[in-house]
This record gives C-alpha cells, structure tokens and sequence, in this order.
C-alpha cells in the first residue's frame, strides 16, 4: 500500500513510526499549508513528494489510503475531499467539529467501497483490549456505571487548540479519548440525558506563567482569542438505565494530573490509569465477596496497532471496530455537555 500523509504536525511522526513498521506500506507524500515544516518531516522519513496542497495527494491515482492529521476545523471537507477521490481513509479525532459535520462525513462514506476509520486510539490499548473481551464475555455481568477523566493542571496547548470554533477544548478534544473509551466498553448505549458544568475563571493563566505542563504543542502561532473552558464535567444516562461522569480539563487547581477510565458491572469493576498503564480489576468471588487483582498485561504501542488495524482493513484482512455509527453518537453526546455547560439546563437526547 502507498500512503499519502495530510498534515505534519506532532501527531504525524505517530503514523508515520507505525506505517514504517508494516511490510509492503510506504508514505510516498505528505502535505501540510506549512511547506517547510512539510519538508522536514519528508526529509526525515525519505518521503519524496511534498505539497502545500492534499488535494495533490488526492489527485496521485498511485496513492491507496490518506491519514487525515489536520486540526479539527479542517477535519469534514478533507474527508470529503478523500471519499470522493476513492481513497481508504484514517482520519484523527475529533471526527470533527460537531456531530452534524460527522454525520454528513459518515453518510458519504458508506457510499463507497473503501475503508474509512476515525482513530480512537485508546481502543488499541492492550489494556482496553483485554477489558473489552472481558465485558463482552459477560464477566462484569450488567454494566452499571463508568466513570473517567483527563485532567491537565495546565495544559501549554495554544494556537487553534485554544478556539472552540476551530475545535479546541478539553473535552472535545483530549477527553474525547476517556469518553470513547467507556463507551466502546459499555457497548456504546443510546443516551437519555446529558447535564453538565463548566468553569473559565482562569482563562487567562496560561499566558502568565511559564511552567506549563505536558502535552501538544500546535505549531499555529495564529493568536485566537481564548474561548474553551478551563475544567468541563458531564453526567449522562442512558436508556438501559446505565450513566457515566467524565471530566476534562486544561487548567485546573487539582494535585496531579490525571488521566483515567472506571466501569462497574454488577458482578466486577476495573480501574485503568491511563497514564501510568496500569489496570486493576475488583471480582466478586464466592464467600470471599470480592478478589482484587492486577492482570499481567503486555504492553503496546496503540498507534502502532491502529494503525496496522486499519491496514489490514484496507485490505480487507479485517472489519473496522471503530465503527463510523459509533463516532457520531460520541459527538452527540459532546455536543450535548457543550449545550448544557453553556445554557447551564438538562439536554435530552
């Protein structure tokens, strides 16, 4: 297969690490409005078509399958853009800007015979592999309840990330991950009701101080006024009775930073640190109630295994478990907690 890579940011290297280790895949262009930075990835990786256009790419009938790692905003017409070229398709999360824009991209892509996957990188954590056999299997019995948040004390992201307009925010875009994750698990239940609270009372912090944390940096150095909340947490039920808290946050006073997903069935639960890789599971265990325990769980590289899974879904060796459905269910529900957040009422869905 040759791939075409649309966008050279940081997440770029991450597809391109991954391409790099399956046999018969070769990145033979990339592009990004950002020329130079363009030619730096291509000189790294030996690429040896670089463009300040995708449709460049789009337009090279040699080129099977694009990865999409472009800011949000741009997220629907270069998806649009690739269907219509007939190219297999991975694109980055968020899907895009709002559940209508997904549901536009989604339709158009079930009318032609090629893959397309959103990347929901977490679904590859041997981690959550193994979680997701385990529920499937009936072990935690009902799934009661989830929970999971990812939590930045003080996030250096700038740029568009910045912008809600152009898709930045905590949730919409970093606890997207924590949010998919309990869904995938729970099996993605049709939700009922979403409430939820936001808070910007120190928007301004990330301009003052000097010791930002971890995490993206964009290289956009357009200023945009900063208009995404600081700390977003939602409640939402669903219609088999289940409900989930998630929680997001680019600045928040909290003593660590934190990333985590916690799901409750009635007959066991597990705990997953995202950050730290490490899984605990709570069984109940005759006379004894309950067996806690930490499963030996190999670790991996889940863009790695992403992305090889979308390989072999291009090639028809396999059937896409990030269902496209599944991915505008997800912006619903965001686009839920926004409207609640911001109206400060219950949302029904």
């Amino acid at each position: 297969m040759k791939i075409g890579m649309i966008g050279a940011g940081a997440i770029s290297t991450l597809h391109m690490n991954a391409y790099a280790k399956i046999p018969g895949c070769e990145v033979t262009a990339i592009a990004d409005l950002n020329l130079p930075l363009a030619q730096g990835v291509a000189d790294k990786y030996g690429i040896a078509n670089v463009y300040s256009d995708y449709r460049n790419i789009l337009a090279d009938e040699s080129i099977d399958a694009v990865s999409i790692v472009t800011p949000t905003f741009t997220h629907k017409n270069i998806a649009m853009d690739a269907i219509k070229a007939n190219k297999h398709v991975l694109c980055e999360k968020p899907p895009a800007l709002n559940a209508h824009e997904t549901r536009e991209i989604v339709e158009a892509a079930k009318k032609y015979d090629k893959c397309f996957m959103f990347a929901f990188a977490l679904r590859f954590e041997n981690e959550v592999t193994y979680l997701k056999d385990y529920v499937d299997s009936g072990k935690m019995g009902k799934i009661v309840c989830a929970q999971g948040a990812r939590l930045n004390t003080l996030s250096p992201a700038k740029g568009w990330f910045n912008s809600r307009a152009k898709g930045g925010g905590s949730l919409r875009d970093e606890g997207i991950h924590e949010l998919d994750a309990m869904l995938y698990l729970m099996g993605y239940p049709k939700p009922k009701a979403v409430l939820a609270a936001a808070d910007f009372s120190n928007k301004e912090l990330l301009y003052r101080v000097k010791n930002c944390g971890k995490g993206w940096h964009s290289v956009d150095t357009t200023h945009y006024e900063r208009d995404v909340e600081d700390v977003i947490k939602g409640f939402v039920t669903f219609e088999n009775g289940a409900s989930l808290i998630i929680g997001a946050s680019s600045i928040l006073r909290a003593t660590c930073e934190r990333r985590y997903v916690e799901i409750n069935g009635d007959t066991a639960g597990a705990m997953w640190s995202v950050d730290k890789r490490q899984l605990e599971m709570n069984e109940i265990n005759g006379e004894d109630m309950s067996v806690v325990y930490t499963p030996d769980i190999n670790k991996n590289n889940p863009f790695d295994s992403e992305i090889a899974h979308f390989v072999d879904c291009c090639l028809g060796k396999a059937e896409s478990i990030c269902r496209v459905d599944e991915a505008v269910r997800l912006m619903e529900i965001i686009d839920a907690i926004y409207e609640s957040a911001d109206k400060g009422i219950p949302i029904m869905l």
